[in-house]
C-alpha cells in the first residue's frame, strides 16, 4: 500500500531546505509513496509548479495556512480545519525545519489523528535561541523519528544528549547535474563579459543575516586590494539585498560585483566560478556547499558551518575570528595553485554519500517503503 507523507518546510523562497525537499521529491518513487505539502505564512510555494508537473495527476497537494507567529488564532483555526479534513490519511508528517517552534504546525493534532511525526533538523543555529530552548522538550516528546543533516543541526534542534537517537540524512544532490562543465563556464562568463583570466568569486544564497553578506563584501574588498582583475557574483535574493547593494557602493566596489538575482540553473554559475565563498553565521550542512564541491570549486566556509561540510580536499574551514584580510590572503594564495581537473569531483562527492539517490533511499527506509 502506498505511503502518504505530509511535508512541512517549503516556503516562497529559494533556500537550502526548499532545495532539499524539491530534490527528494522529484527523485522519489511515486508508485510507492507520495507527498503533500503544508505551507505557512504565504499563499505560494517555490517549486510548486515543478512538483505538480512531476506528479502529473491533477491531485491537490499544496495546502496553505496563516503564520502562527503573526496570527496564532487564525493559524490554529486553519490547522484545525486542515487536519480534520486530511489528518487521517497521512502515515507521517515530516517537519523539515531549523526552528523548534514550528512544531506548532504539528502538535497537538498528531495526538488526535495518530499520525507519526518526523522532525528533521536542517540548521545549526537560529534567530531565537531562547524560543528554541522552550520548544525543544516538546519536539523531543512529540517526535516519533528524529532526523538531522549534521551533528551541529542535531544539537540545535534536539540537544546534545540526543545524538545517539538521531539519524543523520545527508543533504544529497544530483551529482550528474552538478558536475563541472567547461561549456557552461564559457556561456555564463560570456553572458557577463568576463574573460577567462578574471578571478571569479561566487556565492549562492539568500540575502539574509545568516549568510553574512557584509563580511563577504569585506573579504572581497581585501581581495581587490591584491588583485584588480577579480569579480564577485552574488546569486540570490532576499530582504537584505538592497542594503548589501548600498553597502557595496559605500565601499566603492560595486563596479566589480554582479548581483545575479535568482537563477534556476545554478549549476552553470558554479562552473563559471573559480572560488566559492560562504562565511555564514550559522548553518546545518548547506546544500550549496555540497553542490559547489561537486563542481570542483575551492570552497571557503566559516567555522560556524558543520565540519561535516568538508567532503573534498577543496573545502577550507576558516575561523570567524580571523579578519577579512586573512580570508583574502588565503583565497589569493590558494588561487596560485588551483587544480585544473574539476570534472572528477562530482564522483568524489557521490562516493562520499552525498548523491540524491542515496538520500532518497535513506528516506524510503525511514518511511518504511519496501523495494
Amino acid at each position: 500500500m502506498k505511503k502518504k507523507v505530509l511535508i512541512i518546510g517549503l516556503t516562497e523562497r529559494m533556500g537550502g531546505v526548499e532545495t532539499f525537499i524539491y530534490n527528494t521529491t522529484r527523485f522519489s518513487n511515486k508508485e510507492k509513496y507520495d507527498y503533500d505539502f503544508l505551507i505557512h505564512g504565504t499563499d505560494e510555494a517555490i517549486f510548486q509548479n515543478e512538483i505538480n508537473k512531476f506528479y502529473g495527476d491533477g491531485e491537490k497537494r499544496f495546502y496553505f495556512v496563516p503564520s502562527f507567529k503573526k496570527n496564532p488564532i487564525a493559524s490554529y483555526k486553519a490547522l484545525k480545519k486542515f487536519y480534520a479534513q486530511n489528518g487521517q490519511k497521512y502515515d507521517y508528517v515530516h517537519l523539515e525545519t531549523g526552528a523548534t517552534s514550528e512544531i506548532v504546525y504539528v502538535f497537538p493534532f498528531s495526538l488526535k489523528y495518530n499520525f507519526k511525526v518526523i522532525s528533521h533538523s536542517h540548521n545549526g543555529n537560529g534567530y531565537s535561541p531562547i524560543i528554541n530552548s522552550i520548544f525543544k522538550p516538546i519536539v523531543n516528546k512529540v517526535s516519533d523519528i528524529e532526523l538531522s543533516c549534521s551533528d551541529e543541526a542535531t544539537d540545535w534542534l534536539f540537544g546534545t544528549n540526543r545524538r545517539s537517537k538521531v539519524k543523520i540524512i545527508n543533504n544529497g544532490i544530483d551529482t550528474n547535474r552538478f558536475a563541472y562543465s567547461d561549456k557552461q563556464r564559457k556561456r555564463i562568463r560570456g553572458n557577463y563579459s568576463i574573460s577567462e583570466d578574471t578571478l571569479v568569486i561566487g556565492h549562492i544564497g539568500r540575502f539574509s543575516e545568516q549568510k553574512n553578506h557584509v563580511f563577504i563584501l569585506e573579504i572581497f574588498k581585501e581581495v581587490v586590494k591584491r588583485n584588480k582583475n577579480v569579480k564577485l557574483f552574488l546569486v540570490g535574493t532576499g530582504e537584505l539585498k538592497k542594503e548589501i547593494e548600498n553597502k557595496a557602493k559605500m565601499m566603492n566596489i560595486e563596479d566589480k560585483i554582479i548581483f545575479c538575482g535568482v537563477q534556476e540553473k545554478t549549476e552553470e554559475f558554479y562552473s563559471a566560478f573559480d572560488i566559492f565563498l560562504m562565511p555564514s553565521l550559522y548553518e546545518g550542512l548547506p546544500v550549496v556547499g555540497v553542490e559547489a564541491q561537486s563542481e570542483g570549486l575551492p570552497c571557503y566556509f566559516s567555522n560556524n558551518i558543520s565540519s561535516q561540510i568538508k567532503i573534498t580536499d577543496n573545502a577550507n574551514i576558516i575561523s570567524m575570528e580571523k579578519g577579512a584580510s586573512y580570508w583574502a590572503e588565503k583565497i589569493i594564495n590558494d588561487n596560485k595553485s588551483l587544480s585544473q581537473d574539476r570534472s572528477k569531483y562530482s564522483k568524489i562527492v557521490s562516493k562520499a554519500g552525498y548523491s540524491i539517490f542515496g538520500t532518497v533511499k535513506e528516506l524510503e527506509g525511514v518511511y518504511g517503503v519496501e523495494d
